[in-house]
Formats: structure tokens, sequence, C-alpha cells
């Protein structure tokens, strides 16, 4: 069998362990006697060279209440590596007692027969990261506090905001009210002056367009204060669409709404919502269209829901705008529709009223040539 002497004596294995990055130290008896440590090992104690060959608790008196001397015995009487990352340590740095932290290996060395004989210290001081991922949490903290904060401002902008919305609404109501009765007590007289007759006409027409801004106003706020009810109550939806349209083209005589009533459509929902619904896409597709131009209501059964279009030959919309037609308050800009009136609201109301109803609605538009507004609700079962 070879035999092999010795490779490094003491003094270079000593030389060796000084070039080591890491603080280093090497540990004997059970009472953890210092055996060794380089320089770096003893800058993390804050001392100098004459600890060297003392009890580990004698050199570094501070180390006594924390767990560290109990550890290295341990590992020593079992022969278990122990090792951590991030560990803290209070230590002397600069002539006080600071807390460092550091990460750590105790390895014991073996003889051949397995028993330890002595514990390999190894350690770096990861202070800076600890305390660098800490500010970096605190300050995740306070950014989540922050927006947390801004959430809370904003809900209460919010509901300030409907709050005012439905205050100024009902107090713009009530003159409206009265003035709207005056008009009507003046055109129950007999008339006989065209002109008076014909602005009395006109200016009916100007309060109820008034009227139904102040509501949907109204029904933002509600809405988003969470007050609106549905009363339900099991209907003929085609009944519905032809009161509607019966009422809108006498409002809008110069352009021609088609809509023929079909089967029974049962459906269990708040007749006015819903009709206020239809109301509103008849509405807007009369606004965005010419003249004497023609728009086509249809409904149909499909499966489990009745489905109702109102198809226009207006304007169109573009597909950018599409996504955004059902956002509150949101309203297509172009040289075409500057003319028109209106405030974003009505898509917003009728998406929403829709949604309460658990149907869907979504556009379909071909640009200048005119657009579908669909909704389905579910049938009564």
């Amino acid at each position: 069998m070879e035999s092999y002497s010795k490779v490094l004596s003491n003094d270079q294995l000593l030389e060796v362990l000084f070039l080591s990055k890491d603080a280093t130290a090497i540990y004997t008896s059970e009472h953890i006697v210092i055996e060794m440590a380089n320089d770096a090992m003893i800058d993390f104690w804050g001392k100098d060279r004459s600890i060297i060959g003392k009890p580990l608790e004698d050199a570094v008196p501070e180390l006594k209440g924390q767990p560290f001397i109990n550890m290295l015995k341990n590992v020593l009487l079992t022969g278990i590596t122990d090792k951590g990352d991030a560990i803290p340590a209070e230590t002397m740095r600069d002539g006080k007692l600071q807390t460092a932290y550091y990460t750590y290996e105790y390895r014991p060395i073996k003889n051949e027969s397995g028993i330890p004989y002595c514990i390999l210290h190894t350690a770096s001081d990861v202070t800076d990261m600890v305390k660098a991922k800490n500010a970096i949490k605190e300050t995740e903290l306070q950014r989540e506090a922050l927006d947390q904060e801004q959430i809370l401002i904003g809900i209460k902008e919010e509901q300030q905001k409907n709050d005012f919305i439905s205050m100024v609404s009902h107090e713009l109501k009530t003159p409206l009210t009265s003035i709207s009765a005056y008009i009507q007590l003046m055109q129950s007289r007999n008339l006989t002056d065209i002109f008076v007759v014909n602005t009395l006409s006109k200016v009916q027409k100007q309060i109820r367009k008034m009227s139904t801004l102040i509501s949907s106003f109204l029904n933002v706020s509600r809405l988003e204060s969470g007050e609106i009810q549905l009363n339900l109550s099991h209907f003929d939806l085609d009944k519905v669409i032809l009161d509607v349209v019966e009422d809108l083209r006498l409002i809008y005589p110069t352009n021609q709404i088609n809509f023929e009533a079909g089967n029974l459509k049962l459906i269990n929902a708040d007749k006015d919502k819903i009709g206020s619904v239809i109301s509103n896409l008849i509405s807007n597709a009369v606004k965005y269209s010419d003249l004497n131009s023609t728009v086509s209501v249809q409904s149909a059964i499909e499966g489990n829901e009745v489905h109702v279009s109102v198809t226009d030959n207006g304007i169109g919309v573009q597909a950018y705008d599409l996504e955004k037609l059902f956002d509150r308050f949101y309203r297509v800009t172009s040289q075409q529709t500057k003319t028109i009136s209106g405030f974003g609201i009505g898509l917003y109301l009728s998406a929403e009223i829709i949604n309460l109803h658990k149907g869907k609605i979504w556009a379909e538009s071909d640009y200048g040539i005119g657009s579908t507004f669909h909704f389905c609700v579910p049938l009564a079962s």
C-alpha cells in the first residue's frame, strides 16, 4: 500500500487560511478554544490576536447569553455541520456593542475513526445586504400603505362627487317640473297664434330632453351608491319595445323606426329600466343618423335568452372607440359628433342595467356605414 507524506506544514496551512476571503477560525476541545483565526474573523469579533489560544467565551465575552458557543459545542458532540444565513449576532464594533448579520458554517473535522477533533468556522458579514432588503421591504410597505390611502381617498372623492351630482340633479328637477307645468297649462288653452303654439312645443321638447339628462345623472349617482333596486316582474319584452317605439316615433317624426312584435318573449325583469335601455339605444341610433334615415329594431329568442338589436345607417363607430362606448362619461369625439348633445352616460347606464339583469350588451359597427347595438337578457324560467 502506498503511503503519503504530509504535503503542507502547519505554517503553510495557516498561510492558506489567512488568504481566505471569508472570516475563518478553528476551535478545539470541549471548551471551544480558539486554535486559529484569520484577521477577518478577529475583526468580526472586534478583538486583536491576543485572544488566540483562549476559550471563545473568555476571548469574546459578549457572546455569553447568545446561542453560538452552545451551537459549537453541539457540533463537536454530534459531528453534524451547522450553518445558517443572515443570523444576527452582537459583537464589538468601534468600541460599542452592535448587531450585525452573518452567514456561517460550523463544520466538524473528524479523525480516521470519525470522531470530531476540531471545528472549522467560516463566516461572511451580510449586514449591508440585510439592511438593504429591510429598506426595500419598508419602502414596499410604505408604498402599499400609500396605495391604500389613495384608494380610500378616491372612494371618498367618488362618494362626494356622487352626492354632489345627486344634490344638483334634485335641485334642477324642481324648477324644471314647474316650467313644464306652466307650458302644459299654456298649451291647454285655445291658442290661435301658430308661432306661439310651435314655440311652446319646441320648449316642451327641450324640457323633456333636459329632464332625461337630469334623470340620467340621478341614476348614475344612485347606481354608484348602490341605491338602484330592481323591481322585478314578468312581462312580454316585445310589448315594452312596441310601447317605446311608439313614443319615440312621436319625438323623432323625421326618422323611421321599424319594429314588428313577434311571439311572446316573457322575461322576469325591471320593466321601466329595460324600457329605458331600449329607449336609449334607439335615441342614440336616431341622434347619430341623418334625417329621414331608418332605425331597425329586432328581437328574437336564442336558447334561454332574448336577443334585442338596434341597427342604424348612421356615422358608425371606429374600432378603437367600440370597447370604450360603455364607459362612464365616454363620448366619441369627431367632427361629426361635435354638434350632438350628451354627456356619455346613457350607454354606461344601459350597460349597468343589463349587467344587473345578468345579461350582456355590446356593439358592432362599420365606420361611415352604420352600427348595431345588441343586448341579451335571460328568459323567465
